[in-house]
């Protein structure tokens, strides 16, 4: 009677081990498969959000390429003589730059000029290659003052603003403000606003007609 006890006892503790093992096993299995799947989950989630932003990133750069080619051509349109005009400064730039404190503005590239020839004579020169790039003339904003600065728009809405002004003019105006500021007023009077060299500043804006 005493072996049958102990042969019964040994089959029980066999069964309870088969028992909870496999309990375990499918637990063990599925921890498992949650966290493969999270892992995958994850991974194609990262790389969803990578392709988006280059995508992006290769689509405005694209962008930029193309507005920065068309600036460059109605620049190259406006058949400046390199010669006669010669270059001080430049800031071509494609990407659309909004005011920081207005977003509906943007800034203009822009070129900047010296020619050996009077105000009105520049004017009339550089009026007339705008024109003939095909843009219109539709405004002067500040007629009669010391800088002549005229405004066109083509049919695809982009803008160029000439500004022209007396290169001695203007370098009177800087050092009389600097030395004696009193004496200013009077003494800009004594000075031609017509008289060259002229400063020239030729701003184009695909998208308004700012600064």
């Amino acid at each position: 009677m005493a072996t049958t006890k102990k042969t019964s006892t040994s089959k029980k503790s066999s069964t309870s081990k088969s028992t909870k093992n496999a309990k375990n096993a499918p637990r063990a299995w599925s921890w498992r498969f949650s966290i493969l799947t999270i892992g995958i989950y994850l991974i194609i989630v990262t790389t969803l959000v990578v392709i988006a932003f280059a995508a992006a990133y290769f689509i405005n750069n694209g962008k930029t390429a193309d507005r920065l080619d068309r600036i460059k051509d109605i620049y190259s349109s406006i058949n400046v003589d390199n010669e006669a005009y010669i270059q001080q400064d430049a800031n071509v730039f494609g990407d659309k730059r909004v005011y920081e404190y207005d977003k509906g503005r943007s800034y203009s590239s822009s070129i900047r000029y010296v020619h050996a020839d009077t105000v009105s004579n520049t004017v009339a020169e550089l009026d007339a290659k705008i024109k003939a790039a095909g843009f219109t003339f539709f405004e002067e904003p500040y007629p009669g003052g010391a800088q002549v600065q005229y405004h066109y728009k083509s049919d695809k809405g982009e803008y160029v603003r000439l500004t022209v002004s007396s290169k001695p003019y203007d370098d009177a105006t800087v050092n009389t403000y600097m030395m004696d500021k009193e004496s200013a007023g009077t003494l800009f009077d004594k000075y031609d606003k017509n008289a060259g060299p002229s400063n020239v500043i030729l701003k184009v804006n695909l998208d308004d007609n700012n600064e």
